[in-house]
Parts: C-alpha cells; structure tokens; sequence
C-alpha cells in the first residue's frame, strides 16, 4: 500500500473532500438521533441495548451510533459535531481505498483506479453524505467493501480475504438492515453474471455460500439479543419501519433523475457516459465499462422502484457511477484531441466554461459575504491562471488540466467556501439570541420536562427531556422547556426565572426555558 504513490495520493485527497466539511453544518434531524443514543450508551454504560431520550432505539442497527460512542468516550466530548462526524469521515476515506482496490480486482489498467476513486472524492453527493453521521453512508461503504474483498478472495482463494468480506457484510447490515443488499449487492451480483459471465459464479459457489453465511451469523447476534430483551416491542418497531417504506417520503419513480445535478462538478461528463454510445478501443475496459453502466442503471432502477425516496438514499448511485465515469476520463486522456469528435471537444470547452463560471462566482461570493478573508479567493485565481494558460497551444495538456481541475475546484470549494455558504446564506440567524445548543456544555442541574419538543431539541440541551402531561408527577425544582413564550401554572407552582434561546439557529423559531419551584 505505502509503495502505491497513487493510492495514497487519492487517500490524501479523500481526507481533504470529507474532512473539510464536517465542521460546517448543525447536526440535522437524523444526526440527532444518532448523537443522543451514543451519548446515552456513554452515560447508561449500556451498548447493548440502546435508547433514544430514555426509550427503546430498535428503529435502526446500532453500528453507526457504536462508531460515534467509540469517539465520545475517547475524546471525552460529547457536544462538538465536528468531532462526532469523524467515523463517517474515517469510513468515507475508507469508501475510496476500497473503490480504489476494486478497480484494481476488474482492470489490468494503471490509471483507472485513481481516476474512478478520483471521480468518486470529488462527487458532491458523496462528499456531502460522507460528512454526515447518519445511517446513509455506512451501509453502501461497507457493502462496496465487501464486495471488493469477496473479488479478491475469489481472485486469490485467500479465506482472510472471504473473512474480511464476511465481516464487513455483517458491518453492512448492523448499519441499516438490507437496503445495500437490496441497492448494492444484488445489481452488482447480476451486472458481474451479465457481463463476466456466470462461470466464475459457480466454480466459487461454496466460498460465496460461506460468505452470506458467516455475514448473517455475525449481524444476527444483536436483533436475536434485542428480540430477547423485548420481543414484542422489537417487532413492533420492525413492523413499523417496514411500513415506514412504503407511506414516508413517497416520490415519484423519476425522483432520482436529479442524479445528474447532484454529481456537482462531474455533471456533463456524467450525461454524456450514459447518454452516448460508447465502443471503447481496449476490449478490457470496454467490459468494465459495460459493467460499470449496467450496474448503474440497475441501481438506479431498483432505489427508484421503493417509494420512500430522498436525496441522500441515492448514495449508491453516485457511488457505482464513478467506475463509468473514470473509464471514460480515462478514454478521453488516451485519446489525440485532434481525433475527437467535435461533440467531445465542444464537451471540455463546455466543461472549461463550467470550472471559470463556478471560480469566478466563488470569488464574488467571497468577496460580497467575506472580504476580510480575501485571501480565500487565490486558490481560484491560481486554477484559473493554469486552465487557460496554453490553452490554444496545447490541447492535450488542457483535457487533462480540464478533468483534473474539474476534481480539484470541488476540493477548493470544499475548503474555502462552504462555510460561507452554510453561515452567512443558509444561516437564519443573525441576532444575539443564545442558541440553545449553548446548554449542551451547560446542562441544567435539574430535570427538563416539555410536551412540544422535537429530538433536535434533545440534542441541544445535552440531557433527556421528559414528557409532560397531566399525569407526570413533577419534582420539587425543575425546567419546562416551551415554544410558548407564557406559561400558566398550577398555584403551588412558581416560575423563578424565564430564558430564551433561538431554535435550530433560526431567529424566527424561539423557545423559552422556565425555572419552576413547587411552593409546598
């Protein structure tokens, strides 16, 4: 691995695309609850059976959250995202290391692995779900993972190669259930029999039958250990999510065709892979092309047949479609530019067109929302500055300067731009309200009880809040956490004191914190 200079440049890259991110955003309605089950299997020291605010949490397999309690405890911090977000980081760079590998398992060409890996460290939806610790990424990693070290074992009848595959499918599943099965696995299993041909399959039917099945023994051992604490409960919420798929989020068939827009950077050459036909020189990579877009299409198909749709639940697209993409820019930096087609040429000046209007409008947003930080706007210039520079002269330096720019604007954006983006246009906030994450370092030293809280609001004040209804028998002190900004009590009851925080960073969404006393 340390004598493969590719490998870990593209490694370097990836830390670069998903760590330069996870600092930016607030933790959304998903990242919440994964933050507060790992903060309570800290404070229960319970990681067997986790909670949510006090309750059973069977609703999604608890590697994720085990990942980010693993964090909690070794840093001692369970308040700053940035560092919560390091496992999915950590497990996206892993994404590309295994992307990088597997390429290596289908295509004798050298260039290939870092071009796709490339393509796949520099896709917007990509980078963006890997800087979210949620449940999207974790599954689709460790099902790609899996799959590559399945390959390898069948490439090299190597047992800790199977093992490892084994593990990680285990991985997969106690991230999320089967949906990489269902989204991944099997369009990969039919798009390899497809254009491999079935043979292979079979002549390793035993190690594959053995793979599934030391998978399924290992992520069997926490839903049996769950249905044995509370077998009802357990499948009640089982039931529930089952139908969650099919009347949540319901989206049309065509949702996913947003799929374009959302490779951010790669856009056109993502529609001229799938949208043109294609007869590639190299019969190797021909096949692995083949492969690659019918592993795509078979994504893209079966995600689009569930109901229950959201951006994000994409993820694998983008993934799959890296291996076409790259074998393409591949095609492309192979090829005499005076031998291409005047549709590929028009391809790059458009391309070209699309990195100077992206620079150009980044150096305007820097210097409208932050002129102080100037200094941001170089990088910019500099891609600038090299893309034009010889342009006329020499026109196969600018394919390769067009491809490579192309990755390394998202990287840049990445670094010096998002923040600015997510703080000064999507931020709501800009008064001097107290946000109420405030308290997470600040826990009040009594019980929170409220009938209108949401699970971010959970998140935010760092401690469980208690439901309150007519029949909660209330201490002597505690807090009432409230979006209503008067509060009638009982007479016994007196309110000491009354504080206000904005909610979710949004001025226009408060809520009020009352210090009660009973008089009696």
């Amino acid at each position: 691995m340390f004598k493969d200079k590719k490998l870990l440049s593209i490694l370097g890259l990836s830390f670069i695309s998903f760590f330069s991110t996870i600092w930016i955003r607030k933790a959304d309605l998903m990242e919440s609850r994964n933050f507060i089950t790992a903060r309570e299997i800290i404070f229960n020291n319970e990681w067997l059976v986790t909670t949510l605010n006090g309750q059973y949490r069977f609703e999604k397999p608890p590697l994720p959250t085990w990942l980010t309690a693993v964090v909690m405890k070794l840093s001692n911090n369970f308040s700053d995202e940035w560092i919560l977000r390091l496992p999915v980081a950590l497990v996206s760079v892993l994404l590309i290391f295994f992307i990088y590998r597997f390429v290596q398992e289908l295509s004798n060409n050298k260039n290939l692995p870092f071009l796709v890996s490339f393509v796949a460290t520099t896709t917007f939806m990509i980078t963006k779900v890997g800087g979210e610790n949620a449940w999207d990424a974790y599954p689709y990693i460790f099902m790609f993972g899996s799959i590559t070290y399945l390959l390898k074992s069948i490439n090299s009848k190597s047992f800790l190669n199977l093992l490892f595959a084994s593990v990680l499918l285990a991985a997969s599943l106690l991230s999320k259930g089967p949906v990489a099965i269902y989204g991944m696995f099997l369009p990969f299993i039919i798009s390899y029999i497809w254009i491999y041909k079935f043979k292979k399959i079979q002549e390793n039917h035993r190690q594959i039958i053995l793979y599934v099945l030391i998978g399924l023994i290992l992520a069997s051992i926490w839903p049996i250990a769950m249905i044995l604490e509370n077998k009802e409960l357990f499948f009640s919420v089982m039931n529930k999510e089952k139908n969650t798929w099919t009347s949540k989020h319901v989206k049309s068939f065509f949702f996913y065709f947003n799929y374009f827009y959302f490779m951010g950077i790669w856009i056109f050459f993502s529609i001229i892979t799938f949208f043109k036909k294609w007869n590639l020189k190299n019969s190797e990579d021909n096949k692995f092309f083949k492969f690659g877009i019918l592993w795509s299409i078979l994504t893209f198909l079966l995600l689009s047949f569930v109901k229950m749709k959201k951006e994000r639940y994409g993820f694998p697209i983008y993934v799959v479609s890296s291996i076409p993409i790259g074998v393409i820019l591949n095609y492309y930096l192979n090829s005499d530019w005076n031998l291409l087609k005047k549709s590929d040429k028009i391809l790059f000046y458009m391309q070209a067109t699309l990195i100077t209007v992206l620079s150009f409008g980044s150096i305007g947003l820097i210097f409208w929302k932050k002129p102080n930080f100037y200094y941001l706007t170089i990088p910019f210039f500099i891609l600038l500055v090299y893309l034009f520079k010889d342009r006329l002269i020499d026109k196969k330096n600018f394919k390769k300067k067009v491809i490579y720019l192309s990755g390394f604007l998202l990287l840049i954006v990445n670094c010096n731009l998002t923040w600015i983006i997510e703080n000064e246009v999507r931020n709501k906030n800009n008064s001097n309200l107290v946000p109420l994450e405030i308290l997470q370092k600040n826990n009040k030293l009594f019980h929170i009880y409220s009938n209108d809280f949401t699970i971010e609001d959970v998140w935010s004040v760092g401690q469980d809040i208690h439901f309150l209804d007519n029949n909660t028998v209330l201490p002597e002190k505690f807090y009432i956490l409230s979006k209503n900004s008067k509060f009638d009590l009982e007479s016994n009851y007196n309110i000491e004191y009354k504080e206000t925080y904005s909610r979710f960073k949004d001025d226009d969404d408060l809520i009020y914190i009352y210090k009660i006393t009973n008089n009696k």
